[in-house]
């Protein structure tokens, strides 16, 4: 393969620099946008295609100067290209995959991409069950307010910067490079902060030298028919670490504490209930401001800390980014100050608003566990106030393997409807709607104000029935749950107009 490095362009026959080209199929998608970013931003001519493309997310990517098609088509693919980057989710079958190869472009998955940016970097890989995406940009922000210039591959975009990550033109190798360990001198090594996903064994493609273990729960089981299974793939991961790497785990989680036995690097563990632990947290409160901690360190001495985040369960997320940020060679002094400037990303209890006197929180949440800590965290946000989650399941067999936790969830908030499953890499039919249904009778045995909404508009009907000044409305999913803003932005100017 040709040498894709945009720092070095190759003459073309004039003597102009030649324009690389990538094409990226699935670009609205987790993590694709960050990539199609990445390259844009080191001056790449970028282009690509995803059927559940927003209007806004085709908005976005024009203002950056990467065009987005609404459909799949070879026709779209330009004259020229060096290169073409997937979603695992698309098939071979593509038509735009099927036209690059017959014009022998090299494809890259998704994983594979991030795994040749990571080489040569310094990488930080971010795992775990929940909160990759808000660590990741936790610890990108506080090294990017450090002065370290980190680069940025964020699931979720970052509210600060507009974008999924804070990036810097790095060469890209060959596909054929291979993942050898980045230079011995780790300190003038760049620095990537990545996301680093599971799903089908995702994260095996990277190389990072330093992976803060958020915590392990059972989930995909589409592709991890056992938990067993999940565990092993992690203990692969983190024992790809070298030596002289590093692993930042979360002692109260006791399946990650397990895995990491399996690394050959030096383990920091972070814990709010072990006083053992190297970076423990003594004190953690909500606030209105967020979150605030007193966190005891590896040097037995204290720092205080208050983060823009609403729930109890951000306090690990915060101590790992707190270890690997020290790690760095940030000061207790400077992650303070640069965690009460983080503004957080997009789905994750973002507030969208308010409407009649209700207010609009949205959020990314599609496990028991995540649901739970949300509407724990609405409660600290909003005390005194009714709390609404309508929910849209994510995937059948996350559902239907789970649903006895995502109905204690859910009897945690006053009021509850519940979408149909939204099945992601699942076939379709009446299943999305009985399993859904289920959700709802499990918790009227608890709350009767539980209601299965088949639709949009029926979404909205119940809503505008039953809610009333001073309620809080948790939009709450992983699928395409968020499309209600739509919706309430032509009801906002409807009623202006009128």
């Amino acid at each position: 393969m040709d040498d894709l490095r945009p720092g070095s362009d190759t003459l073309g026959v004039e003597g102009a620099a030649a324009i690389r080209r990538l094409y990226c199929v699935g670009m609205a998608g987790t993590g694709m946008k960050a990539i199609a970013e990445w390259f844009a931003a080191a001056g790449w001519q970028v282009s690509g295609s995803d059927r559940s493309a927003t209007p806004k997310a085709t908005a976005q990517f024009q203002s950056r100067g990467i065009r987005l098609y609404p459909d799949h088509s070879a026709e779209h693919l330009p004259q020229k290209i060096d290169l073409l980057i997937y979603s695992p989710a698309v098939p071979e079958t593509n038509p735009e995959r099927l036209a690059a190869r017959e014009l022998g472009t090299p494809q890259w998955s998704y994983p594979q991409a991030l795994g040749q940016l990571m080489h040569g970097h310094r990488g930080i890989s971010i795992a775990g069950t929940h909160g990759k995406s808000t660590t990741t940009a936790l610890i990108g922000h506080v090294l990017r307010q450090a002065g370290l210039a980190p680069s940025i591959l964020c699931g979720a975009e970052m509210i600060d910067t507009g974008l999924n990550g804070v990036l810097r033109a790095r060469s890209i190798p060959p596909l054929d490079a291979g993942f050898s360990p980045s230079p011995a001198n780790e300190t003038r090594d760049p620095i990537l902060v990545a996301e680093s996903c599971e799903y089908r064994g995702h994260f095996l493609e990277l190389s990072p030298r330093v992976v803060g273990l958020l915590g392990i729960e059972p989930d995909h089981f589409d592709c991890f028919p056992t938990f067993e299974r999940a565990i092993a793939t992690y203990r692969e991961f983190i024992s790809r670490i070298p030596a002289d790497g590093l692993l930042v785990t979360n002692r109260d989680c006791e399946t990650a504490c397990s895995v990491a036995s399996s690394s050959p690097a030096r383990t920091v563990f972070v814990s709010t209930t072990d006083d053992q632990a190297d970076y423990f947290a003594e004190r953690v409160e909500s606030t209105k401001t967020g979150l605030s901690m007193t966190v005891r360190l590896p040097n037995r001495t204290r720092v205080s800390i208050t983060c823009p985040l609403w729930g109890q369960h951000h306090a690990i997320n915060i101590l790992t980014a707190l270890a690997i940020a020290t790690e760095h060679g940030v000061t207790p002094a400077e992650f303070t100050a640069a965690s009460q400037t983080f503004a957080g990303i997009r789905r994750r209890f973002e507030r969208r608003g308010d409407w009649h006197g209700v207010t609009w929180i949205d959020d990314y949440a599609h496990h028991p566990t995540a649901v739970r800590a949300l509407i724990d965290a609405a409660r600290d946000r909003f005390p005194g106030r009714r709390i609404w989650c309508v929910f849209q399941p994510h995937q059948i067999s996350r559902t239907r393997e789970l649903s006895d936790g995502f109905i204690k969830a859910l009897c945690r908030a006053d009021g509850v409807l519940v979408q149909p499953v939204f099945g992601a890499r699942e076939a379709t039919g009446t299943e999305r709607i009985d399993l859904s249904r289920q959700l709802v009778e499990g918790v009227r045995r608890e709350n009767p104000n539980a209601h299965f909404v088949a639709d949009l508009d029926h979404t909205w009907t119940t809503l505008e029935t039953h809610t009333r000044p001073g309620d809080v409305v948790l939009t709450v999913g992983a699928g395409d749950i968020d499309h209600i803003y739509h919706e309430l932005t032509g009801r906002l100017r409807r009623n202006h107009a009128s």
